[in-house]
């Protein structure tokens, strides 16, 4: 969510059997592409400036974890709100087109997320009307990535590390949907792929705050000596932190 980039390499085993994609037919909506699909936008060197994660991606963002939070534990009304937040954030994609290509992203990415992101919040609604908490956070966990596919070209030109951490992102994710379906083999799936991922980003985080990594690798304890809902969020938190602070936030 397709031409594969040298970053670490992260299975999606379990995610596509996870999917509700009988109703993903009927809706007409896509397959949601391949995990690290975001990287493969190649920066264009040609366009020097630095540009800043819009806005709108950030509200987009913090609305789909928002109803991820509001699906897992089945409310529906702070479900609702965080949806309506993200159906306005998603109406102001559509002017960043341009700065996304000048931010050295490729047209064709652009529309294709925006697309998909159109399906993903039908099926949110859809989901949120009949009260499926499998089925809504799995259309969050959707959303959220498309806010890291429209915020690609941007997070690289903020820092090396960025996407990759934003790729940790989509593995918490993973394991967050993966606690709600009741999923064991896609959740150890996930959380297999985040530690490898996170040992090899470890090395590169010198200049991170200590405090930042020590919470991140106490969550990842706490997980492996039993998991829950409640220590897979604190696992989130801790990379959403960690995520601001290398983006400069």
């Amino acid at each position: 969510m397709s031409t594969r980039t040298n970053a670490p390499a992260v299975s999606v085993a379990g995610h596509a059997a996870s999917m509700p994609t009988t109703r993903r037919r009927a809706l007409l909506i896509a397959v949601v592409p391949p995990l690290l699909a975001p990287l493969a936008m190649t920066p264009r060197t040609a366009h020097a400036a630095v540009a800043a994660i819009p806005a709108a991606l950030h509200e987009l963002d913090r609305a789909a974890v928002t109803l991820l939070d509001a699906g897992e534990t089945g409310h529906w009304v702070a479900a609702g709100q965080a949806l309506a937040r993200a159906g306005k954030a998603a109406h102001k994609v559509a002017p960043l087109e341009s700065a996304f290509v000048e931010a050295g992203g490729e047209l064709r990415h652009f529309f294709q997320a925006r697309n998909d992101l159109v399906g993903d919040l039908i099926e949110a609604k859809t989901a949120l009307a009949v009260k499926d908490r499998r089925w809504l956070t799995s259309a969050a966990v959707h959303i959220a990535a498309r806010a890291g596919q429209l915020s690609q070209p941007f997070a690289a030109r903020s820092g090396a590390l960025l996407p990759q951490v934003e790729s940790l992102l989509y593995l918490a994710r993973r394991m967050r949907r993966a606690m709600v379906w009741q999923d064991n083999f896609g959740f150890r799936s996930a959380q297999d792929d985040f530690n490898r991922l996170w040992s090899a980003l470890k090395g590169g985080l010198a200049s991170a705050p200590p405090d930042r990594v020590r919470a991140l690798d106490n969550a990842l304890v706490g997980i492996a000596s039993s998991a829950s809902t409640a220590k897979v969020r604190r696992l989130y938190a801790a990379v959403q932190q960690l995520r601001d602070d290398t983006a400069g936030r």
